[in-house]
């Protein structure tokens, strides 16, 4: 084995074992929490997770790479970048005050704003300050901590959710997990970065040494928020449109769609730049080990994917309870792009460890274009359906743009029979949709626990022998 696929191996471990600790108390606070609060309050707080997104993107998300891909940061760099990030997250909470009115009456949530407005600064503010102790973090490989540092915040955050529920505080209940989390992450990041190399930030004068940073950043500032408007443009205009109620119900299948990108693709993603980072210079080493990567994120998503839309009125049953199941025709038709989402959702480690930020920020533009015309031809028609249905079809023309690029462009190979595979496996359960009937959706069927487990029990079993037995077909035979 290699030294470069031994590093990427023990990073992807490392990663994983945190975020599959943490995606697994989510996921069973998620459905305790679903029993409890109503569709229109997941609507409210989907909403403001979007906005808060935004904040965050701009604060954090394009700076935190270009740290783990500098080479060297000294201590007076290190604290005025952190002074920085202090400063500029006061600027966005400012910023974000002013405008909170008009944008929370736009809404149609008038009734919360002054809750809302303060609950959202306190989150800006924190997520900002994060940004160069977890940096420090992910730049030693250190998930582990990170993890659980995620975790702790999660476990207190969740508690103190279920104490203001029974205190009846209502949706405030359910928003302070929301606003308590990335708090208690902040002192969890701020306490570990003490250990790593770059050390724990200080208050500094050279708040100039951000420029240190903006070379590469502005490019992946300029990607995430693209990324940012492409994907999450259908929940500010499913609110607008088609209100609360029904935004709550389409998130969930949203996220349900979006578990295995965490539990996979989100837990991978980061430590193939800090290990792929230092072979730059060698992009032959790079390809060589990111297409077997891809080809198994390809396989275990083409699995869950089956297994998502031949499931999906009994997962959401399962997991959220019978209130949720309108949910269900959603997650059917975002189900089929599980396994094209979780190869394409790690280019982006790619592309940041080549330091073509600057290539990652085009692709960005054409995907968001891609993207946000689906979304406005899907609120136009007033079909949430043929909203999910467009979102998919775009997806794949966002794939084969970004992966043209990165063959081209980074790998100068104009051909890779590996790739062609990967492709034909990700379009497989596009197939799944000439079964897709929305009035057997909505059916009013009765489900039991018991029943739903059951079938989900036969589904995920002849799910996974198919799998497996394709992949050892194909990764025998027809693997290069």
């Amino acid at each position: 084995m290699t030294t470069v696929k031994k590093d990427l191996n023990k990073a992807i471990i490392q990663s994983l074992t945190g975020k599959y600790s943490l995606y697994i108390f989510q996921i069973i606070s998620l459905g305790i929490l679903s029993r409890i609060f109503t569709p229109e309050m997941f609507g409210i707080l989907a909403t403001l997770q979007v906005i808060v997104m935004f904040f965050q993107l701009i604060a954090t998300s394009s700076l935190g790479p270009a740290v783990v891909y500098a080479e060297t940061l000294g201590n007076k760099e290190r604290d005025g970048i952190f002074s920085f990030t202090l400063i500029f997250g006061l600027v966005l909470v400012l910023a974000f005050t002013s405008i909170s009115n008009s944008l929370f009456t736009w809404l149609g949530l008038a009734s919360e704003s002054f809750n809302l407005m303060v609950m959202v600064g306190f989150v800006i503010l924190s997520s900002s300050a994060s940004m160069l102790p977890v940096a420090t973090l992910q730049k030693d490989s250190l998930f582990i901590d990170i993890a659980k540092a995620d975790i702790y915040a999660e476990v207190l955050a969740f508690a103190l959710c279920l104490v203001l529920y029974y205190m009846d505080f209502g949706f405030l209940a359910l928003a302070s997990k929301f606003v308590f989390v990335p708090t208690v992450r902040f002192f969890f990041y701020y306490y570990k970065s003490s250990i790593t190399t770059i050390g724990r930030p200080k208050l500094g004068r050279h708040v100039s040494s951000i420029k240190l940073l903006l070379s590469f950043a502005k490019y992946q500032l300029g990607f995430n928020l693209l990324n940012y408007f492409s994907r999450n443009l259908d929940t500010i205009l499913i609110t607008k449109y088609f209100g609360v109620a029904t935004v709550g119900f389409y998130e969930k299948s949203y996220q349900i769609m979006r578990y295995p990108l965490q539990l996979f693709t989100f837990a991978i993603t980061p430590a193939l730049q800090p290990v792929l980072t230092k072979y730059k210079n060698e992009v032959n080493v790079i390809e060589r080990e990111y297409y077997p990567i891809s080809f198994k994120l390809a396989m275990l998503g083409f699995f869950v994917a089956w297994v998502l839309f031949w499931g999906a009125d009994e997962v959401i049953f399962i997991m959220f309870g019978p209130q949720w199941h309108e949910a269900g025709q959603y997650l059917k038709v975002l189900s089929v792009s599980i396994p094209l989402q979780m190869v394409l959702s790690s280019t982006g480690g790619i592309y940041q460890a080549v330091g073509k930020a600057k290539l990652q920020f085009y692709c960005g533009i054409f995907s968001s274009i891609v993207n946000i015309s689906m979304i406005i031809i899907g609120i136009v028609f007033s079909d949430l359906i043929l909203l999910c249905q467009l979102l998919v079809l775009g997806f794949v023309i966002n794939f084969i743009q970004c992966f043209w690029v990165m063959q081209w462009q980074i790998f100068k190979r104009k051909f890779n029979m590996n790739l062609l595979l990967i492709f034909f496996i990700i379009l497989c359960p596009y197939f799944n949709l000439l079964f897709f009937d929305v009035d057997q959706s909505l059916s009013t069927q009765i489900l039991t626990y018991q029943s739903s487990f059951i079938y989900m029990s036969i589904v995920s079993v002849s799910s996974l022998v198919s799998t497996g037995i394709i992949y050892v077909v194909l990764q025998k035979y027809y693997w290069k």
